[in-house]
């Protein structure tokens, strides 16, 4: 949740003092990149709390699915650190648009199949799903309202109020975290997703 509110006052301070990648190098837009990083390293740490939760099921289809996710995310964090030093992460890319893609669908679909979250904190990983597949078809469609310019090689990217809005989505699959952690599962929502069971597991 803390990452969430990270990322968005580094967005402000980004678009305030005009500080989008690449930047001018100064001692602001470095400090103002480290919160970002620091921010994904929060939403890898989310990912990896899921993961180690059990939210998509004890089968081999909702570990998958939320490591495929967390390898995205790691891909994100460290094409960032390659940034820092001007390093190309072009290579990373199809990893991250991929990986976040399949991973994140995957994931809806394992945490819904195995209902061990309750009540809105079951759909919280497909709310983010379906508002970062709308940033993609936004961007692809070069929407103006919801997209702008960005750097190379990236021809549009979401708008300052659209990726500050995906952070929300962020801090709802958190706090589903967070909120199902402190939750005793009774023994009745704690079922396998019926995949698991599937020749070859």
């Amino acid at each position: 949740m803390t990452a969430a509110g990270l990322w968005v006052i580094a967005l402000v301070v980004e678009y305030q003092y005009g500080l989008r990648p690449p930047g001018n190098g100064s001692g602001l837009y470095k400090a103002d990149q480290a919160a970002f990083l620091v921010a994904q390293v929060g939403y890898l740490v989310t990912l990896i709390g899921l993961f180690r939760s059990r939210a998509g099921g004890d089968g081999w289809f909702g570990r998958a699915a939320i490591g495929i996710w967390i390898i995205a995310v790691a891909a994100i964090l460290l094409a960032q650190v390659l940034g820092v030093f001007g390093i190309s992460a072009v290579l990373l890319l199809p990893v991250i648009g991929v990986g976040e893609i399949v991973g994140s669908v995957l994931t809806s679909v394992a945490v819904w199949r195995a209902a061990r979250w309750s009540s809105w904190r079951r759909l919280a990983p497909a709310i983010w799903t379906a508002y970062f597949l709308l940033m993609i078809g936004s961007v692809i469609a070069a929407i103006p309202i919801v997209t702008i310019p960005a750097a190379a090689p990236n021809p549009r990217a979401p708008s300052p109020l659209a990726e500050a809005l995906w952070q929300g989505a962020w801090f709802l699959v958190s706090l589903a975290l967070y909120v199902e952690a402190g939750r005793t599962v009774k023994p009745a929502e704690a079922r396998s997703t019926g995949i698991e069971a599937l020749p070859g597991r």
